[in-house]
């Protein structure tokens, strides 16, 4: 977790309202509550300076993968050809309000939403601070699913299964990754069905996508600092 470390300090600030100002239990509350979301969230001030990323943006960050990088706390596209569509985005937001959604191709396909917020966070610019939301890298957390598992009574197995459909996998690739047969699949497809009380594959997924995210906290670094 060393790049996680890196961009920390990068983005980091101690300024005496983070120590121990009246406001500083709400920042320490606010960040733990933008990493507990199952998105990477990026916010910006009215200067462009990016001012905290959640623990799913900045590990998304230090992916190489990844379309986006923070470079001197500023909002960067790896690929130059796109970095004109990214600040053109931001400005309109932050000086004009303007929402927009921003699809980079590095790295296969993702998309940016970019958000204008009702304040600028910095005392010296005028405008809106902005929040870039990143997509989502799964449908569903492994966590979601386990408790989801927990809660119907599901076997290690069919929980395994159940991450794999949510995943988009068809059977014969279920089959294939747990390298068992297409028979066993079947069988835990319909176990998950009669223990869920859905009546589809696509009825049991809609009911475990739509289900409030679960990200782990324990064991891992977390993400940019709030000032």
């Amino acid at each position: 977790m060393a790049h996680l470390a890196s961009l920390k300090t990068e983005l980091g600030y101690a300024g005496p309202e983070r120590r121990g100002g009246a406001n500083a239990g709400l920042v320490q509350l606010l960040s733990c509550v933008l990493d507990e979301i199952d998105y990477g969230l990026i916010l910006l001030g009215a200067d462009g300076q990016v001012v905290h990323a959640n623990h799913g943006a900045a590990t998304e960050l230090q992916t190489e993968s990844s379309g986006l990088q923070v470079v001197a706390k500023r909002l960067q596209c790896r690929e130059p050809t796109e970095q004109a569509a990214l600040d053109g985005a931001l400005e309109a937001a932050q000086k004009h309000g303007r929402r927009s959604m921003l699809q980079l191709r590095l790295g296969g396909s993702s998309a940016l939403s970019i958000v204008p917020l009702p304040t600028a966070l910095t005392r010296n610019t005028e405008g809106h601070a902005v929040l870039v939301t990143m997509q989502r890298s799964r449908i569903v957390e492994s966590l979601t699913v386990s408790a989801y598992g927990r809660a119907h009574g599901l076997s290690r197995r069919e929980e395994q299964v159940l991450g794999l459909m949510c995943d988009g996998l068809r059977a014969a690739d279920i089959a294939a990754h747990l390298q068992v047969s297409q028979a066993t699949v079947r069988s835990h497809v319909h176990n998950l069905k009669a223990k869920t009380g859905t009546s589809s594959v696509l009825e049991l997924v809609k009911q475990v996508a739509v289900l409030p995210p679960m990200v782990a906290t324990l064991n891992r670094s977390r993400g940019g600092t709030l000032r």
